[in-house]
């Protein structure tokens, strides 16, 4: 027995798509996650300070954490000239993750006596990941975006995405508690170690998957083409003001949110996992499936659209809250729970559909570049405000303002124009007015309630 993949790139069985989807979903949901989830937040912020970071360079290590996008116009220009999507998708990230071996290691590479060069180590190394990351990232999504059938792809990509957060929430949740036991050197090694395992199973799962490479391009581009080709797509170019928007709004809090928590509310590292990634995890773990769900029925746009104008607060609600604030923390959490579920799921639903089959590497190398050109600029922009105002401090309205603060108004500034002008010009012909689906989403509980004023009734 065979089926169509909607794709238009094959027919494969039923038994082998069940493979190919089951090791999508746990190499990442499983693996990857624990990968990202020990690597990131308050492991990394925590650890360069160690190392001595001031606010300007986790502004530096920010912009080092996307950079690396040049990695995907050159892995394009392969993909386009070779066809062998899964060869540049395991080779790139099967050096990716056992670099952080190699992070954790710095303090003892690198002895007392070099210690100045520790940061510069930890740059180097951020941006190396970086690179080979997204390297493999667009042969990884136009692979996908070939095994995935159409009918299938929002409802399994929020079944992914919620395995994925629940594994990221246990992982986030251990890392913190052991962070605050002992933040020694060793610490870090063991976690980093463990995680860059991790992360290398996660990319092995994929050796199992028979498919992944294709023809050549019979007429390849160059390089220079590469970008081009995108951006002289109209509608795929308002896509892309909307990338770079979401770019700068987001980016240029950089990892001031965890050195706030660290430092400023002193939540420890536990907490702080908990605010920043668990509380977060949960809740998109809850509603991933839920959201695919609507995707399916409303559109793309609506959803990022109400997305959006939740983010808007956040900046107000955590970087003005202190180590008691919980319903400060907890409400800014939930809200960042439900916009990583929405934007992960609507961004790559909305991916895979727009970029056509030829030339997907090119279109996938063009968003890459424009968010990590602006996702590297922003986060140094508020580093150097963060720098420049180090020490000051004003009280209004009874309120305590530092440099973080004015930081976090930046983005609050950024956000604002961002829903107000570029996601509302997302291209998607057959999507729904936003109000419909904030209407169903009201409805949702009113009737759920209403059934069981019902049923007791009835007794």
């Amino acid at each position: 027995m065979s089926i169509g993949n909607d794709a238009g790139e094959g027919r494969v069985s039923v038994s082998r798509l069940q493979v190919d989807l089951t090791i999508i979903l746990i190499s990442w949901g499983v693996f990857g996650s624990c990968w990202w989830n020990a690597v990131l937040g308050a492991p990394y912020t925590a650890f360069a300070v160690q190392l001595g970071a001031d606010p300007l360079m986790l502004g530096f290590l920010s912009a080092a954490a996307v950079l690396g996008v040049a990695g995907q116009v050159f892995s394009a220009y392969l993909i386009e000239r070779t066809g062998r999507r899964k060869t540049i998708f395991i080779a790139a990230d099967l050096v990716q993750r056992p670099l952080w071996v190699l992070v954790g290691a710095l303090p003892f590479l690198m002895g007392p006596r070099y210690a100045h060069w520790r940061l510069v180590g930890l740059l180097a190394l951020t941006l190396m990941s970086s690179l080979m990351g997204n390297i493999g990232s667009p042969a990884w999504v136009s692979w996908m975006a070939q095994v995935i059938p159409d009918r299938l792809r929002a409802r399994f990509l929020g079944v992914r995405f919620r395995l994925a957060t629940i594994t990221g929430m246990i992982t986030a949740l251990a890392v913190g508690k052991v962070l605050d036991w002992s933040s020694s050197y060793h610490t870090f090694f063991a976690i980093f170690g463990i995680a860059a395992a991790m992360g290398s199973v996660d990319i092995c799962l994929f050796i199992f998957m028979p498919r992944g490479d294709e023809k050549p391009a019979p007429d390849p581009p160059a390089i220079a083409r590469i970008l081009l080709i995108p951006w002289n797509d109209r509608p795929f170019r308002r896509y892309l003001y909307y990338v770079a928007w979401s770019a700068a709004s987001y980016g240029i809090i950089g990892q001031f949110f965890t050195l706030h928590f660290l430092e400023q509310a002193r939540l420890g590292k536990f907490y702080t996992n908990v605010y920043m990634m668990v509380v977060p995890a949960l809740v998109a773990a809850l509603l991933g499936p839920a959201l695919g769900h609507r995707i399916g029925r409303f559109g793309n746009r609506p959803v990022l659209v109400v997305a959006t104008l939740l983010a808007v607060p956040i900046p107000l609600l955590w970087g003005f809250a202190g180590h008691s604030s919980y319903a400060m923390l907890i409400g800014g959490a939930a809200l960042v729970g439900i916009i990583n579920a929405a934007t992960t799921i609507a961004e790559l639903n909305m991916l895979f559909a727009m970029t056509p089959a030829e030339r997907r590497s090119a279109y996938l190398a063009a968003v890459a570049v424009t968010a990590g050109l602006v996702g590297a600029a922003a986060p140094i922009v508020g580093g150097v405000i963060a720098q420049a105002l180090s020490g000051w401090q004003a009280v209004v309205a009874g309120v305590r303002l530092t440099n973080l603060h004015v930081v976090f108004l930046s983005s609050i500034l950024l956000r604002i124009a961002h829903a107000a002008v570029f996601v509302p010009g997302l291209p998607e012909a057959e999507a729904r007015p936003a109000a419909e689906l904030v209407a169903d989403v009201l409805k949702t509980p009113t009737e759920a309630a209403g059934a069981a004023m019902r049923r007791i009734l009835r007794r």
